[in-house]
């Protein structure tokens, strides 16, 4: 059994003008909320690999997480294609860079992060996640091989 946790990057600061949105840092309440996310996942199966956004606000919640539950550097992936990426961006960035671990955590931002989610829970509307939230979802043998099969060939 596979398990993908997708979770929306943590509170952020607003951008000042002329600033980019790649940059904006957590704000207080963004590290704390990243914390308590890490304090919820940490009675979970052992996450074996964080893909991420290499967006500034979405880094800062993967380091904090990682921290948090003591996991090792090289289970860390930024991935620039997760910025503001799309439900099926996301499924081709899990199928491709799972590393095999059998649960991945995938830090990312709405709409895409949300999106994929009601896909996988097969909602047929779209609810959003709430900065720091995360959806779990536990994959079986055939789930997993239809979330990958989805992706593309070329992410096999």
């Amino acid at each position: 059994m596979r398990e993908l946790i997708l979770m929306r990057h943590a509170a952020a600061l607003a951008a000042p003008a002329g600033a980019s949105d790649f940059e904006r840092p957590l704000s207080e309440l963004g590290r704390l909320e990243a914390a308590q996310a890490a304090q919820r996942l940490a009675g979970t199966a052992a996450i074996g690999r964080i893909l991420f956004s290499p967006a500034r606000r979405t880094s800062e919640t993967a380091q904090i997480i990682a921290g948090e539950l003591a996991l090792a550097a090289q289970a860390l992936v930024a991935m620039p294609a997760l910025y503001v990426a799309t439900a099926a961006v996301i499924r081709a960035a899990v199928a491709h860079n799972h590393g095999g671990a059998n649960v991945v955590l995938i830090i990312g931002h709405n709409p895409g992060i949300s999106e994929f989610g009601c896909e996988l829970a097969g909602l047929g509307f779209h609810a959003q996640l709430p900065t720091a939230g995360f959806w779990r979802r536990s994959l079986g043998a055939q789930a997993w091989q239809a979330l990958i099969d989805e992706a593309g060939p070329e992410n096999k």
